[in-house]
């Protein structure tokens, strides 16, 4: 297999892991294990997928390039850590609009955001934990990865 379909590949199966996840905790949030769960959850899934994986890649690029150039006198790992905070909070906010929508429609503006809020709240400590890990282990392996390729 070539380098970049391995590549690819990585970080389709990184977006499809974390993304079924954290759409898995907020579309429970919203609406429980009821009859329509799954239905509701792959529906967001999708959506988020849609969403997050053409400009995920974008944000990552621009807000490691911020965070290089604001933090400068910070070690790599002390960047890499802001980074991944600050995408948590990005992509959760994406992936929380776009579940939220899905699953009760467009509303009055204070009934989405309580809606929104309540979605964010309840998936940020494991997407939080989620990109520190991806942030300090799997970020610099995949560094060294790309780099040989």
């Amino acid at each position: 297999m070539s380098k970049k379909i391995q590549k690819v590949a990585i970080i389709i199966s990184f977006i499809v892991v974390i993304g079924g996840f954290l759409t898995f905790l907020m579309t429970w949030r919203n609406m429980g294990f009821s009859s329509h769960f799954i239905a509701a959850w792959l529906s967001s899934f999708a959506l988020c997928i849609l969403c997050i994986a053409p400009i995920g890649g974008v944000i990552s690029i621009v807000t490691n390039s911020l965070v290089n150039k604001v933090f400068y006198t910070l070690s790599m790992m002390q960047k890499n850590i802001v980074f991944g905070l600050i995408m948590a909070v990005i992509m959760e906010s994406i992936m929380a609009i776009v579940t939220t929508i899905n699953l009760h429609g467009f509303l009055v503006l204070n009934e989405f955001v309580a809606l929104w809020g309540a979605t964010f709240i309840s998936a940020l400590p494991a997407g939080l934990v989620i990109s520190i890990l991806m942030s300090l282990v799997i970020k610099p392996k995949l560094a060294v990865f790309w780099a040989k390729a």
